[in-house]
């Protein structure tokens, strides 16, 4: 019994984390102009986001052009659960028995989160734009939180340890300007991902070994790290109703992800038994991904004097989940099909997005201020809250500002995420027992043998906030290089 609960300890770790990189895990957004917009870009996407944003924008950007986006996340995530320690504190190893949980934060250090990309026409084409580029989703991808405070366990470690993820789209696209008011694009993405989860398990062997719940002598740290490749596709509409009106809608396709690597453990303290990596997989999808957006631009002739603009995005979460991700691990030590199954709760979210610019003739360039402001809903109820990925609403103001001169466009944008504070009483996230072989391992024994539901660990004060700043270069080698070009089609 003792082997098979290490076995399982490793197993567990799918059941505790493998969901984490859903579930809302994105937040406004990619694209230094785009941010400062509050992520109003799919009825104007006229630089290389529109990849993501909306793939039909290339149409109208004529000439070759790059576009180097970076942003810089910084996160903040603090739990403080409500409670105390069930331990002894006579118990030498457990001498903050009955003392308040202490409060754990994310330590896991900014995120870069890069976006590139290059659109051309070949010089040939007047309605036909194709693009290459890379860029992730707009999340943070790095969570780590310690597994001892002050000498105390965390009261965080039977939720997750570490989260640590990394998403890519290479993708390419073309877009056609159709008539004089409707421009079509199609994108096609590889989704390549690496994904990185810790986490503890409560290996409970009987009261003689783990005295109570919670015991740290009995956590097993357990660890799955895969990798994955599948591809998805966007198809993406503008509308000009008039030259001053513009609709645009972009839906992007689902994505399931078949990632493998390896699964491992590190045996608890009360059984140090080793048990050597083996091979695992995990099975899991991205959703799809719709957004609508209305501009009106304020023109004087040719020059565009401002514009301003409402998006609506929706995510579907809930469907993308489905009966849950799969975790497969084929033969650990002498056991096999270790194949657990999790199920967070995810909702679907929508966002509201408005924003614009106003821009500034100068002797020598255009300066352009940006201002913003969005609202995201929720991924989970307050029962399914943990701190994997902060899925907590978001409301966010954003400002930007940008200068261009002779095809070169620099831009610097800034947005600060303010999440409600959520104070959870009712939490269903309760510690892996891989001992207890009942309904979804998470139950303990009295002295008869008969199982008892572990208490649930998300129970506590959630505060979140994230800060992004976010810089890019656009350069439109045409215009730089003073290219003439006559466009046949207008």
């Amino acid at each position: 019994m003792k082997r098979l609960a290490l076995v399982l300890a490793i197993a567990s770790v799918s059941l505790s984390s493998s969901g984490a990189w859903a579930g809302g895990f994105e937040f406004p957004d990619n694209g230094t102009e785009a941010l400062g917009r509050g992520g109003a870009f799919t009825a104007k996407a006229d630089d290389a986001t529109a990849l993501e944003y909306n793939v039909a924008g290339l149409a109208r950007q004529r000439g070759t052009r790059l576009l180097l986006d970076a942003n810089l996340v910084f996160d903040t995530y603090e739990f403080q659960r409500s409670g105390a320690f069930p331990d002894n504190p006579s118990d030498p190893a457990t001498p903050y028995g009955g003392q308040p949980f202490p409060k754990v934060a994310n330590r896991g250090g900014p995120f870069f989160a890069p976006f590139f990309g290059i659109s051309t026409d070949l010089g040939l084409f007047d309605r036909w734009t194709f693009s290459v580029g890379a860029y992730g989703p707009s999340s943070y991808g790095s969570r780590n939180y310690p597994i001892t405070v002050d000498g105390k366990p965390a009261a965080s470690r039977y939720d997750v340890g570490s989260t640590n993820l990394l998403i890519i789209y290479p993708t390419l696209a073309a877009a056609v300007r159709v008539t004089k008011w409707l421009d079509l694009g199609l994108a096609l993405h590889l989704v390549v991902g690496s994904f990185n989860f810790a986490s503890v398990a409560f290996v409970d062997t009987g009261r003689s070994q783990c005295p109570n719940v919670e015991y740290a002598p009995c956590d097993s740290t357990t660890t799955l790290s895969v990798t994955g490749v599948t591809a998805t596709a966007s198809l993406g509409a503008m509308f000009h109703a008039t030259p001053a009106l513009s609709i645009g809608v972009n839906v992007r396709g689902p994505a399931e992800i078949h990632a493998t690597g390896t699964a491992s453990g590190t045996p608890p303290i009360k059984n140090p038994i080793p048990i050597e990596p083996d091979r695992a997989s995990l099975d899991t999808k991205l959703p799809w991904v719709v957004r609508l957006g209305v501009r009106y631009a304020f023109l004087k002739g040719a020059f565009e004097r401002g514009d301003v603009e409402l998006d609506g995005t929706y995510e579907a979460w809930h469907e993308a989940e489905g009966d849950g991700d799969h975790v497969n691990i084929p033969n650990l030590a002498i056991f096999s099909n270790i194949t657990p199954t999790l199920t967070h709760h995810y909702k679907d979210t929508y966002s509201v997005r408005a924003g614009g610019a106003y821009h500034f003739e100068l002797p020598a360039g255009v300066l352009t201020l940006r201002l913003g402001v969005f609202y995201d809903s929720s991924a989970t109820n307050d029962a399914d809250t943990r701190l994997d990925f902060d899925t907590l609403a978001k409301v966010a103001p954003t400002a930007g500002i940008g200068y261009q001169v002779r095809g070169v466009s620099i831009n610097l944008g800034y947005a600060y995420l303010w999440t409600p504070d959520r104070n959870v009483t009712n939490g269903d996230i309760q510690p892996i027992n891989p001992v207890q072989m009942g309904s979804g391992n998470s139950s303990t024994f009295d002295k008869q043998g008969n199982p008892i539901p572990l208490p649930p660990v998300n129970n506590g004060f959630y505060h979140g906030a994230i800060q992004i700043l976010s810089i890019g270069l656009t350069v439109n080698w045409d215009e730089a290089l003073r290219k003439k070009r006559v466009i046949r089609y207008q």
